[in-house]
């Protein structure tokens, strides 16, 4: 019975890892565009990938912000070309997709990263904030897969949504709208797209330490809705590194995946929403009674958000996360750090041997 029992799991480890090695997508050679590359999660994406041998294509719609990107990229000794793009521009975005595939003759692999954050309580809030997430998270990642549709027969297809698509936090309502409907279309297109030989890869980070808090956008009152996000996104116990978080969002392009949530935190939070959504609803209406509540300011942009909050000792605080700015190119030119190396896994090293 024992040599039974044995057999069988040895022939179930056989059978898990034919499967796996099957559905494995080497990533050597191939083409990858990762929309919001020239910093923060984006730009790590675009390191990792190039490390693990794809040639990689950035945009942004800062010049100079992606000559930094580029220029680091090649450091390392990644082949990387730069394009300046207005996401919200459909003209751009196929612009875009067309001079990718032109300059490296093909193009295998598109990450939807780009992104924005309006933190502010209702009151604060207009309808051009809504429509500002909705064109960049929504309407930008489908606009770009139905430029780069006819490119990626064999292909991969990559959203990077959010947490904040599966439960909707007070504070960043403009956020949640669009990265639900980004959840949607993401999950949606991977049921539909079977049959085009495009694999859909759904993956919901809850917070990272990207520097990205700076780079948002207040209101209300500026400086404390800049304290609180930025302490979350900061905290090492809450939110996670974002260089781990960028290899296991490769990992899992290479594992030939379909959907990864980040964290353990996002991974509970959507579950006990999914068991039981009136008692989370229930915490984020405490939550929101302790946040800052209505101001008078208008959209005020991080940099000037954080340079008060600052005076209240927050620079402490948030120490972990501006130092990810700095190596993430979300600081101005005087205060960024040299470009760290991407540390690749053992595992990753053991695959090229192989190749």
């Amino acid at each position: 019975m024992r040599q039974r029992l044995a057999l069988l799991g040895l022939a179930a480890a056989a059978t898990g890892y034919a499967v796996r090695r099957a559905r494995r997508y080497p990533l050597r050679d191939r083409v990858a565009l990762i929309t919001g590359g020239s910093r923060g999660l984006g730009l790590l994406l675009a390191r990792e990938l190039g490390v693990r041998g794809c040639r990689v294509a950035v945009c942004a719609r800062n010049g100079d912000e992606l000559r930094r990107a580029v220029t680091d990229l090649r450091a390392l000794g990644i082949t990387a070309h730069g394009i300046t793009c207005d996401l919200r521009d459909r003209d751009q975005i196929r612009a875009m997709v067309a001079e990718t595939a032109d300059y490296f003759d093909g193009l295998d692999i598109v990450v939807n990263n780009a992104g924005i954050i309006h933190s502010a309580p209702l009151d604060a809030l207009g309808e051009t904030e809504f429509d500002d997430a909705m064109r960049i998270m929504f309407w930008a990642p489908l606009w770009v897969f139905q430029e780069a549709r006819p490119h990626l027969k064999g292909g991969v297809l990559v959203n990077i949504t959010s947490v904040g698509g599966k439960i909707s936090p007070p504070h960043l309502l403009p956020y949640a709208c669009a990265k639900f409907a980004h959840v949607g279309l993401s999950e949606g297109l991977d049921a539909e797209l079977v049959r085009d030989n495009i694999r859909v890869l759904t993956v919901v980070p809850g917070l990272m330490r990207t520097g990205s808090t700076r780079r948002a956008n207040y209101a209300g009152n500026a400086a404390l809705e800049y304290a609180w996000f930025s302490l979350l996104a900061g905290t090492p116990l809450v939110s996670m590194s974002a260089a781990r978080a960028a290899r296991r969002i490769v990992d899992a392009i290479e594992d030939g995946r379909h959907h990864l949530t980040l964290t353990p935190l996002a991974r509970v939070a959507t579950a006990a929403h999914g068991i039981a959504p009136g008692f989370t609803q229930g915490v984020l209406r405490t939550v929101n009674r302790i946040l800052p509540g209505p101001g008078t300011e208008g959209p005020t942009v991080g940099f000037e958000a954080a340079s008060r909050a600052d005076q209240w000792g927050m620079r402490f605080l948030t120490w972990f996360n501006d130092r990810a700015g700095r190596d993430l190119n979300q600081m101005p030119e005087a205060g960024r750090a040299p470009v760290p190396k991407p540390r690749t896994r053992r595992r990753t090293l053991r695959r090229r041997t192989r190749r």
